[in-house]
């Protein structure tokens, strides 16, 4: 007979189905991380996209996580066996499947981890017994995490710095090179979850409005999200970052800038989540909500960029 244990934060063998998308990945690791405080590869594992391999290794965890490509998920494919063999080499005490958009190979994974406490975020998903939701009912991703460090007992405020203070442990840049690049900003010319991407007006505009007290230096997520933008950068002598924000050397390029203009793109939740640089974020219509924070400055899209400029200073003055 299941009998609900409430500490389910004691539970010792913990395995986690994180999120596909990877904008949600990005804000739940610091609970996972949280989860995997004090625990082995015998105790704790991560389950995840491909993808987010090279995060998960300059976080030092990837010792800690199997690995799958979503185009190989199919019931009775080599690799969707041996991840289903992998995962039942252990005994496990918790589920916590947080995939808002599961298909139902991912929930017949959870259901053979055997864990006597299978948890997601809804109801009507087969195989998980325990449903965990906020008490307004919010999907946003932020307000479920939120509700995730209070069901589970974990500080926010601790899992979000050791979160970030994880990512600097393994590199100490002297003084010099944070004075380097002192007036020099990043644009991240990703595109948004949702919405238009940036514009050569819109690059060409937001370069001009800093002018000359600061200079902008472009990055992406890969090449291609570049080449658009090509033309306009030789115009303005822009020059864009070498590592690519899908490296997982981004965190000590980030550590040398202190702030980052972008839309409300996957990588904007790596920034707020996982280091310590400033976001300036335009907002769009259809973004979903992120809460505010002493780290990010929102400014409309359609807002005036010499404004946007003119806020930098006093908002770089803020401690995060």
């Amino acid at each position: 007979m299941f009998q609900y244990r409430p500490d389910i934060s004691t539970c010792k063998k913990v395995i986690i189905f994180l999120p596909n998308e990877q904008d949600k990945f990005f804000v739940m690791l610091p609970f996972a991380m949280a989860l995997a405080e004090n625990k082995g590869s015998d105790d704790f594992l991560i389950i995840t996209e491909e993808d987010n391999r090279y995060i998960l290794r300059a976080l030092g965890m990837e010792r800690l996580s199997l690995f799958y490509n979503n185009s190989t998920m199919l019931y009775g494919e080599d690799d969707f066996y041996e991840l289903e063999k992998r995962i039942q080499e252990l005994k496990w005490d918790l589920c916590v499947f947080l995939q808002e958009n599961a298909q139902l190979p991912f929930l017949y994974l959870a259901r053979i981890t055997k864990a006597p406490y299978r948890t997601g975020l809804k109801q009507e998903f087969p195989f998980l017994n325990i449903a965990l939701q906020n008490s307004a009912n919010n999907e946003n991703i932020y307000a479920n995490r939120n509700f995730l460090y209070k069901a589970f007992s974990i500080n926010p405020k601790k899992a979000e710095d050791e979160s970030i203070r994880v990512t600097h442990k393994n590199e100490r840049l002297g003084l010099n090179s944070r004075l380097s690049t002192s007036n020099t900003l990043l644009l991240n010319l990703e595109p948004p979850i949702t919405g238009e991407a940036w514009s050569e007006h819109d690059v060409y505009t937001m370069c001009k409005a800093f002018q000359p007290g600061w200079r902008l230096i472009t990055i992406a997520a890969t090449t291609k999200q570049l080449e658009p933008y090509a033309k306009v950068m030789e115009e303005l002598e822009m020059r864009s970052n070498p590592v690519l924000l899908h490296s997982e050397s981004i965190f000590s390029v980030l550590r040398q800038y202190p702030a980052i203009i972008t839309l409300n793109s996957i990588h904007s939740h790596l920034f707020l989540n996982l280091s310590n640089i400033k976001v300036l974020m335009l907002e769009q219509n259809d973004d979903y909500d992120i809460p505010n924070n002493q780290s990010l400055l929102k400014f409309s899209r359609e807002g005036n960029f010499y404004s946007l400029a003119k806020l930098v200073v006093d908002f770089l003055k803020v401690p995060k």
